[in-house]
């Protein structure tokens, strides 16, 4: 009979402690979620930050047109056009941001369908 009782209080200590382990986990998680909450958050203030300095790179670089009060380009004579197919090149190896990102694209119904 004492055998059993001191099994049973060890028993119910083994719970208390379990029950703490339990909540401990509970607020390791709730502290994730609100970690993830951060890092996405901050994720999309760096994208945002990434695509101004792009958008400014371009504005002195001169290569942004019809951009709300920079002058026009001075109009340049296109050669004249010929049935030989034209063949460009873009290159994205540089100005590469290795961060996690979220994208939202608009305007591309058929996209959802071809994936």
């Amino acid at each position: 009979l004492e055998e059993q009782r001191a099994l049973r209080a060890t028993l119910i200590n083994d719970r208390a402690t379990a029950d703490n382990e339990v909540a401990e986990a509970r607020e390791r998680q709730r502290l994730r979620r609100e970690l993830e909450k951060e890092r996405y958050a901050n994720a999309a203030v760096r994208g945002e930050v990434l695509s101004l300095r792009g958008q400014r790179r371009t504005i002195d670089n001169d290569l942004a047109e019809n951009m709300p009060g920079a002058p026009r380009p001075t109009e340049q004579k296109r050669p004249p056009s010929s049935s030989a197919l034209a063949k460009s090149t873009v290159t994205y190896a540089s100005n590469v941001a290795k961060h996690e990102f979220v994208w939202e694209v608009q305007g591309l119904s058929w996209l959802e369908q071809q994936l």
